[in-house]
């Protein structure tokens, strides 16, 4: 179902209703520009819109939608379906003035191939119908999985983490380091919606060839993910992680 339209947010209250991690990050005129794309989803079941773009070919996108449970997993699917990689993400959660909740997470976006041309406006398009008609149900995001990218192999001695802190602010945090492979962001996401856990925030980092995903995460209730709970999240990550080197991701 389609939300009715809201007011486009000023600068001020878009940052207001985002977390305090947001503010520190970005200055008034990336806000600015956020909270116009923000306001450019209108009443879309989501809008996806490149915010810069790098030298290198990257793109900056952002990805505005209402939050729900397994909603990132979606949109790394629009973004395996396009062959795109994620080389960065944020993804941040704001409170509406309907008291609802929406997701602004911010990607960086290259495409999986050499020599390529740079990501678009586009590719923003498409991931856009892509992701629209995920959430409206009109493409299970089993067609995402079909149409993946080929396994890549691993290379000598790579391994891969799985850990969990505590946050001051009682929230669980797991962080995933690993080799950089195509469709992992997916993999990840997909393995934490079958574990029955809800990401709250991410921040995935690309360095060298190895990936550092974290991930707030809370069960679907919104209490803490207990630790009677994470050894299966853990074999959970770990089984989804394995089975793109085997090619069954």
């Amino acid at each position: 179902m389609l939300r009715s339209p809201a007011s486009p947010p000023s600068a001020g209250g878009f940052s207001d209703s985002m977390p305090e991690r947001y503010r520190t990050t970005y200055d008034a005129e990336a806000v600015r520009e956020h909270a116009a794309i923000a306001a450019r989803r209108d009443a879309a079941p989501a809008h996806v819109e490149v915010w810069r773009r790098q030298a290198d070919g990257v793109a900056i996108m952002c990805v505005v939608a209402d939050d729900r449970p397994g909603l990132l997993s979606l949109i790394s699917a629009s973004v395996v379906i396009q062959k795109l990689d994620v080389v960065s993400a944020l993804a941040f959660t704001r409170r509406l003035p309907s008291g609802t909740s929406e997701a602004f997470d911010l990607l960086w976006l290259r495409r999986d191939a050499p020599n390529a041309s740079p990501v678009g406006d586009a590719d923003a398009k498409r991931i856009t119908e892509v992701l629209c008609e995920m959430i409206t149900g009109a493409i299970p995001i089993e067609t995402a999985m079909a149409r993946a990218h080929p396994p890549r192999v691993v290379p000598a001695g790579s391994s891969t983490t799985v850990t969990f802190d505590d946050s001051p602010a009682g929230q669980v945090m797991l962080t995933v380091e690993t080799f950089d492979r195509p469709g992992l962001l997916l993999a990840i996401t997909l393995a934490l919606y079958r574990a029955k856990v809800q990401i709250s925030t991410t921040e995935a980092v690309t360095k060298g060839g190895r990936v550092i995903d974290r991930f707030a995460i809370v069960e679907l209730d919104g209490s803490p993910v207990g630790k009677d709970r994470r050894g299966a999240v853990q074999i959970e990550v770990l089984d989804a992680i394995h089975a793109i080197a085997r090619g069954r991701a």
